[in-house]
């Protein structure tokens, strides 16, 4: 994967909070906590976004039969794919 280095600016009332909850053994540096927290941040505004049209979708359509459908599967692949294993 190719990275591009780049520089944020951030107050440091801000840099403070984030070294207070930063788990150094999980997050060696500030740039591996910025870039899981960004990386976590668009993962969930992306899932956001497909339920919101999966509802719109879903008011056009009688989704009774997929009330107890197993999507153990779908989750399954859609973990992978966020994975980049897929």
């Amino acid at each position: 994967m190719e990275h591009v280095r780049t520089t944020i600016r951030m107050p440091t009332s801000l840099l403070k909070s984030i070294e207070e909850v930063r788990n150094p053994e999980e997050f060696p540096t500030l740039s591996d906590f910025v870039r899981g927290a960004v990386e976590r941040y668009v993962k969930e505004l992306k899932r956001k976004k497909l339920a919101e049209e999966c509802r719109r979708l879903a008011e056009e359509e009688d989704l009774a039969a997929w009330a107890e459908a197993d999507f153990s599967e779908h989750i399954e692949r859609m973990a992978r794919a966020e994975r980049g294993e897929l």
